[in-house]
């Protein structure tokens, strides 16, 4: 499976979630030689989290060493009364192991922060939130909650009290919701809940939203939803139940690929109330299958805007199943395979490699600047600005559909010979290129001068093409380890 990765930015002090002026810190560590409460330094760090959350006061941080916590039938547990810190100071290297006897973290201190941990092996019988239940607002950050089981919600439950809760950064796999929804996460009862930069991933639900279930009101953006299963219902990617036009569920800047149901939106099932109509925005929507109808999305009331919708599977409607006979669902500037009365393409969408799980945009794709800014984020899935022009000549700016805004770029440079070296990129459908090499980039890299390698003009492909482009050049006076390439491509730097 493909491993994403992101780069965060981590807050260094948490003053603005904790309001207490005086915080303490306490320590644990599991190799700890003297433990004695309120473990107040390294030499006398409490050998259990448990025990330093109890000896926290309000407003206090705890860090955690690297090693692995062992639960022993029942869960961590942070009080309402207690807002806290509770840090790991590796990433993800102090694991909560709850050996299958209880669940992992229950939070209910409001305004906490969680960060840096690996939660696995929680089960939760009956109930929600095998692995993490947020029972408060909170943010839960850089987590790997992983092997976790409950009734409904495998990996996280966020609960309806938890208005403002936020999940970010963090890696949801392989959890399990044995007899409901929500086999990684679960936005509960209008909670309100933010899901953001995750991946999700390999997770399996018994009904509905293998990977994620919204349950009327929630938002997932900036995600990575891939290989999630309904094994006996909808919605293999992410299921939204909304409940009305106050309260809709958003879905944005996300790649849907790999997930299945059983019955109908393999990718994405969406349904709610007349005039809900909840925002599916920048979405890229592929290779998802349902066993009935919508492999890629099934949906009533909902608004698709930007979104990529293609390369699914099903008996019925392969891409997307829009109820479009009674106007229930509005798609616009969308890339699937029917124009569904508003302005849409149907042209494929050209992936740099969809194989290996690459969905940025090649350069011939029709998708860029093929949007509109209407409701567009600032920023795409990987934090790029939006939108810019991806294409010589353009006067207007318009974004690209999908979850990637389009930037130029080579697929590849290699060494392939003592002093040469071959570079690879995507060419579009039409257009005059010039590939340059400097030729003093060892002696003066910060003022390199530039030389033609190749120049050609790519016209006889038809419209929508593409085609990657190779060339082995030997730049003079440049041995591979100092060159500098750059493409131009008519007469305007795109790299």
């Amino acid at each position: 499976m493909k491993t994403i990765r992101f780069a965060h930015a981590f807050l260094v002090a948490a003053a603005s979630l904790l309001s207490a002026a005086s915080a303490d810190t306490h320590y644990v560590d599991i190799a700890s030689p003297a433990p004695d409460a309120p473990y107040t330094n390294w030499g006398k760090a409490s050998l259990s989290i448990q025990s330093a959350i109890n000896a926290a006061s309000n407003g206090d941080e705890i860090l955690v060493a690297p090693g692995t916590y062992l639960l022993t039938g029942s869960a961590l547990y942070i009080p309402p009364e207690k807002a806290l810190v509770l840090r790991s100071t590796q990433s993800r290297a102090a694991i909560i192991d709850a050996q299958g006897l209880s669940q992992g973290l229950l939070i209910q201190g409001t305004n906490s922060l969680i960060e840096g941990f690996t939660v696995r092996n929680g089960l939760r019988g009956l109930g929600y939130g095998g692995g993490i239940s947020i029972g408060r607002d909170c943010t839960v950050r850089d987590c790997l909650v992983i092997s976790n089981r409950s009734s409904a919600g495998g990996g996280i439950m966020i609960n309806g009290e938890a208005t403002n809760a936020l999940v970010e950064d963090c890696t949801v796999e392989g959890n399990i919701a044995t007899n409901g929804p929500g086999g990684g996460i679960v936005i509960y009862d209008n909670s309100r809940g933010r899901v953001h930069r995750c991946v999700i991933s390999g997770n399996t639900a018994a009904t509905y939203g293998g990977g994620v279930w919204i349950d009327r009101k929630g938002t997932v953006s900036n995600c990575w939803v891939m290989g999630n299963e309904a094994e006996g219902e909808d919605g293999g990617g992410v299921y939204m139940a909304c409940q009305g036009s106050t309260n809709p569920s958003w879905l944005v800047n996300s790649v849907i690929a790999g997930n299945s149901a059983a019955r109908y939106g393999g990718g994405v099932y969406s349904s709610g109330p007349a005039g809900t109509l909840s925002p599916v925005v920048n979405c890229t929507i592929v290779s998802n299958t349902a066993g009935a109808d919508g492999g890629g999305v099934f949906a009533y009331t909902t608004r698709f805007i930007n979104d990529i919708i293609y390369f699914n599977s099903a008996p019925t409607n392969a891409n997307l199943n829009a109820h479009d006979s009674i106007l229930s669902c509005i798609i616009s500037n969308c890339c699937t395979t029917s124009n569904y009365f508003w302005p849409n393409i149907t042209n494929a969408p050209a992936f740099v490699d969809a194989v290996a799980m690459d969905f940025r945009l090649a350069t011939a794709s029709f998708c860029i600047d093929a949007g509109t800014t209407n409701s567009a984020p600032g920023d795409d899935i990987d934090g790029n600005p939006r939108p810019r022009i991806g294409k010589p000549g353009m006067l207007i700016t318009n974004c690209d559909m999908g979850a990637h805004e389009y930037g130029f770029h080579f697929n590849e440079i290699r060494t392939i010979f003592t002093n040469s070296v071959q570079v690879q990129w995507d060419v579009q459908d039409r257009g005059i290129y010039r590939l340059q090499a400097a030729t003093n980039a060892a002696d003066d890299p910060l003022s390199p001068s530039w030389g033609t390698v190749v120049a050609y003009t790519n016209g006889g492909m038809a419209a929508g093409q593409f085609q990657v482009y190779t060339q082995t050049v030997s730049p003079p006076g440049a041995m591979p380890g100092h060159a500098l390439f750059r493409l131009q491509v008519g007469h305007t730097m795109v790299k």
